[in-house]
């Protein structure tokens, strides 16, 4: 894979990431749970230190895959598009 294709998986994962974040704290404002219990427990710190812990550990997790196996950005890209595709489909259905 070249870098242009692994730079372009690796922002596409990255800001997918970032918008489950951000629907994840929509959802738990309208009384959903967070099945994660590390990030249950850093909601319960504060939704600031939660954002930051999962923006952080993702992206060095996939920075590492870009860097030792890119050829899996794809699938984890696409994976964290289907995920916001979800969050957006359930907030479809409250509002």
């Amino acid at each position: 894979m070249d870098k242009v294709t692994v730079s372009v998986w690796l922002t596409v994962a990255i800001i997918a990431n970032f918008f489950d974040a951000i629907f994840t704290l929509r959802a738990i404002s309208l009384g959903v749970e967070e099945a994660n219990p590390i990030m249950a427990w850093a909601l319960d710190i504060s939704p600031f230190f939660f954002v930051m812990l999962k923006l952080g550990i993702f992206t060095v997790a996939i920075c590492f895959l870009a860097e030792k196996k890119p050829r899996l950005l794809r699938p984890v890209a696409i994976l964290y598009v289907m995920i916001v595709a979800w969050h957006l489909a359930w907030l479809s259905q409250i509002i």
